[in-house]
């Protein structure tokens, strides 16, 4: 049982927002989930295997430059949620290591994959004006990139349960932590945020697993819809708030 932090020790951290700050002094779990995020990083360098002898080949390469962004931006995410979340709350049981580790493990298994989606998908977006010629390797051809769009959309959607959980472990000792009701709204609505990620990546999963060739790149679309349910969602809780503090 976690002992309740005591009232000296929260006088002394800093406030954000009307969140107070408990983990702001990196922990060994902190540490290791930041080094191993910097790993994946380096592992969507552009030209990891060699370095461009003449301006046409950097120029070449260049043209990968956004898919990098889109990429790196990517799993910047998932690494500032669970920062974010370590330096608003500094936990440090068992259950909290466990989910840290899964999301270390996921993400070093899932970056390639994250990497080869969004290359496919500026090559096929930009028309091949940007990104390499992937398409002419016979790897794509049948039915694969269904399978890629399934295998991406599964690995998104077990990252996004990872920040859920640590948000839900977060609330269930909100006693000794002593969360004030700014923080559990917080919990709440990054929960819901994630989990709105989570359902998104599952649809996408499926038409994969199930669509026809016709309506395959709807799963890749149908990402573009978080840009209006994430707003909506949020709108929705803190109106849900509004009325239950009436």
């Amino acid at each position: 049982m976690m002992e309740p932090l005591s009232d000296q020790f929260l006088a002394n951290c800093r406030r954000q927002q009307g969140r107070i700050l408990r983990g702001e002094n990196m922990s060994r779990i902190e540490t290791f989930v930041d080094a191993a995020f910097a790993f994946a990083f380096t592992m969507l360098v552009i030209s990891i295997d060699e370095i461009p002898q003449s301006p046409q080949e950097l120029l070449l390469l260049s043209r990968d430059i956004p898919a990098f962004v889109l990429s790196a931006s990517l799993i910047g995410s998932v690494w500032l949620a669970h920062s974010t979340w370590s330096r608003n709350f500094g936990l440090q049981d068992k259950l909290t290591m466990f989910l840290s580790l899964g999301l270390v493990m996921l993400m070093l298994i899932f970056v390639y994959p994250i990497k080869l989606m969004v290359q496919a998908s500026v090559v096929y977006l930009s028309q091949g004006r940007l990104g390499t010629d992937l398409f002419s390797n016979p790897g794509w051809s049948d039915n694969s990139v269904a399978d890629l769009f399934a295998f991406f959309s599964l690995g998104f959607a077990a990252l996004s349960l990872l920040i859920v959980a640590l948000y839900q472990n977060t609330l269930r000792f909100r006693a000794p932590l002593k969360l004030n009701g700014v923080e559990i709204a917080y919990c709440q609505r990054n929960t819901l945020t994630w989990a709105v990620i989570c359902g998104v990546a599952l649809v996408s999963c499926l038409i994969g697993l199930f669509a026809s060739e016709r309506w395959i790149t709807f799963a890749g679309y149908i990402y573009f819809a978080l840009w209006f349910l994430i707003p909506f969602s949020r709108w929705r809780f803190n109106r849900y708030l509004a009325r239950r503090a009436a």
